[in-house]
C-alpha cells in the first residue's frame, strides 16, 4: 500500500476513538434495604421421649453441698483442694437437648487450697450452656469460645464432675460423647407465677409487659398480668447489637432459667425466643 494511503487509514482510526465517560455506580449497586433478623427457634409443649428407663437422667445427677465439687472416683481431683471430693454416682452419661447457645459467661470458684482458704480461686468460663431432658435440666460449664453445637441439637455427655455454685447445679467437668444435629423443637412449660428452684435450668414461657429499661448487662423486667415479676437477661451478643424492647411493650419470652445472685433470670440468646404480642 502506498504510504499516503496508510496515513489516511490511521487518521480514520484515530478519529473513531472517543473518551469513555465514568460509569454510574447506581447501575451496579442497588440501595441497601433494612430487614429484621428473625433467628427463629422451634418450641414444643410435648415432653421429650428421653431418657429411657435404662439411661441416666439429668435429674439424677448428684448434687453436692453448696460451693463443693464432686468428681468421679475414676477421675479424682488433685490433692489439696478442700472442697473437691469424689462421689460414687459419677461418672454418668446423660442425653440432653441444648437449650442455650454455648456462649454464656460465668465466673465460679475453683480449687481452694486447704492451707490457704482465703486464696482467690475464681475460674472464668466463656462457653457455658444449658441442656434438658424429660426429667429436668442442668447448667454445663464450658471454656471453649468455639461452639460445636447450638440450640436444638442433642448431645450426649460423659459427666465427670458436678458442682453447686450459690445453689446452681452445674456440670463442672465433662466429655462430649456425641452430637445429634437438629434443630429439634425445644420443650417448654408455661409459668404463671413467680419463678423458683423448680424452674432452674428448665425452659419456661412467660408473657407480660416490659416494666424497666435494660441495665448495662442487658437485663430488664417484665410484669405478668397477675402481678408476677420476671427478670429477662439478653446475652452479651444481643446486648452488643443494641437489642431493646421499649417499656410498655407486650412480650412472650421462652428461655431456660438461670439462678444467679439470688435472682431467677430467663436467658435469651436469640431473637426467636421473644415474640412481640399485640396490645
Amino acid at each position: 500500500m502506498p504510504s499516503g494511503l496508510r496515513f489516511v487509514a490511521m487518521v480514520g482510526l484515530v478519529a473513531c476513538v472517543s473518551e469513555r465517560a465514568p460509569e454510574d455506580p447506581l447501575d451496579w449497586y442497588a440501595p441497601a434495604e433494612g430487614y429484621d433478623v428473625q433467628e427463629t427457634i422451634a418450641f414444643t409443649d410435648v415432653p421429650y421421649g428421653f431418657p429411657s428407663a435404662a439411661e441416666d437422667a439429668i435429674a439424677d445427677l448428684p448434687l453436692p453441698p453448696e460451693f463443693t465439687t464432686w468428681f468421679s472416683p475414676e477421675d479424682p481431683p488433685p490433692e489439696g483442694c478442700g472442697d473437691w471430693e469424689t462421689d460414687p454416682g459419677l461418672p454418668s452419661t446423660v442425653h440432653g437437648m441444648v437449650t442455650a447457645h454455648p456462649r454464656i459467661y460465668i465466673k465460679v470458684s475453683g480449687c481452694v487450697p486447704e492451707d490457704n482458704r482465703d486464696a482467690d480461686s475464681d475460674e472464668k468460663y466463656y462457653g457455658s450452656y444449658f441442656i434438658q431432658d424429660s426429667t429436668g435440666g442442668v447448667f454445663v460449664l464450658g471454656d471453649s469460645k468455639v461452639a460445636h453445637f447450638t440450640m436444638g441439637d442433642r448431645v450426649t455427655l460423659n459427666v465427670r464432675a458436678v458442682k453447686n455454685n450459690f445453689g446452681l447445679k452445674m456440670v463442672a467437668a465433662h466429655d462430649v460423647v456425641s452430637i445429634e444435629r437438629g434443630p429439634e423443637p425445644i420443650f417448654y412449660q408455661s409459668a404463671t407465677g413467680d419463678l423458683g428452684d423448680e424452674h432452674v435450668a428448665r425452659v419456661v414461657r412467660v408473657q407480660g409487659t416490659v416494666a424497666t429499661e435494660p441495665d448495662t448487662f442487658g437485663e430488664f423486667q417484665i410484669h405478668g398480668d397477675q402481678g408476677e415479676v420476671w427478670s429477662i437477661g439478653l446475652d452479651v451478643e444481643l446486648n452488643r447489637r443494641g437489642v431493646q424492647f421499649p417499656v410498655g411493650q407486650r412480650l412472650q419470652v421462652t428461655a431456660p432459667v438461670m439462678y444467679s445472685y439470688s435472682t431467677y433470670t430467663l436467658v435469651v440468646m436469640r431473637l426467636g425466643q421473644v415474640a412481640v404480642l399485640a396490645d
